[in-house]
């Protein structure tokens, strides 16, 4: 008498196989997000830095700071999705902090004397100091 046999995988055996994929992705989906949150830091960075090279080109034309990122946007190209707001800007110095739709992270930056940190993050002047509120 021949025995019927059928070829597969068993349930424990197709349950293991997910249970081990389920772990696998959740490591992933950490180091992914991780990295996400630095690249996003990165790139408010990176505007509050070209906020700062334009904000001295118009201090030069105008002696003074911009109080509005209107008057310097065209010279400092901000990422689509960044949001930059001017805090304070004077004669003697400028604060600014900037932060990315996609997350809660603020950065801020303040440039001179008798200025203030916007956030309260930046101990620091000309220190970028990224936090999340």
């Amino acid at each position: 008498m021949k025995r019927n046999e059928t070829s597969g995988f068993t349930f424990v055996e197709v349950m293991t196989a997910l249970a081990l994929l389920a772990v696998l992705t959740v490591i992933a989906w950490g180091k992914f997000s991780k990295s996400y949150d630095q690249a996003l830091e990165a790139t408010m960075m990176s505007d509050l830095r070209n906020l700062a090279t334009a904000q001295e080109i118009y201090y030069r034309e105008h002696m003074t700071y911009a109080d509005d990122v209107a008057l310097v946007q065209e010279s400092m190209n901000p990422s689509p999705k960044s949001a930059i707001t001017i805090t304070e800007a004077h004669a003697r110095g400028w604060a600014s902090w900037t932060r990315m739709d996609a997350t809660d992270q603020r950065c801020e930056l303040y440039v001179g004397r008798d200025i203030s940190s916007p956030l309260g993050y930046a101990s620091n002047s000309e220190r970028i100091v990224c936090d999340s509120p």
